[in-house]
């Protein structure tokens, strides 16, 4: 249920109606393209090689760190713009207190995190913490 209320804030109001007044199918491609779905893949090998690797990469981040990351970005549902900025500032700085966060960014600015060569290839400096 909900398909009127939520679909419009995913798709917009034209391409919502589209949706629930034609009553068409959408096929995986397109609801990819339109944001209904994160992504899709061509078969179960695929997306298994992809979980393992999101899920790789989730386990070695901090727990306090996910749950303020998760907590930033379910505050912009609930807050104005300014206050879930806000927000998110202060869960950031929540999860630099965390047991695990000084010993990783000592490790991050030790890997050259804050360099120019670090943070252009931001992704292999994070995969050394």
């Amino acid at each position: 249920g909900g398909a009127c209320v939520n679909l419009r804030r995913v798709l917009g109001a034209a391409r919502a109606m589209e949706v629930v007044l034609s009553g068409d199918d959408i096929d995986a491609e397109q609801a990819e393209r339109w944001g209904l779905l994160n992504r899709c893949f061509q078969d179960k090998q695929q997306l298994e090689a992809h979980l393992e690797g999101l899920l790789w990469r989730l386990c070695r981040w901090p727990n306090e760190a996910i749950r303020c990351a998760k907590a930033a970005l379910l505050a912009s549902e609930r807050m104005p713009h300014t206050e879930a900025l806000k927000e998110n500032l202060m869960l950031f700085y929540k999860s630099l207190r965390g047991p695990e966060a000084r010993p990783r960014m000592q490790k991050f600015l030790r890997e050259g995190g804050q360099t120019v060569n670090g943070e252009m290839d931001l992704q292999k400096t994070l995969s050394k913490l």
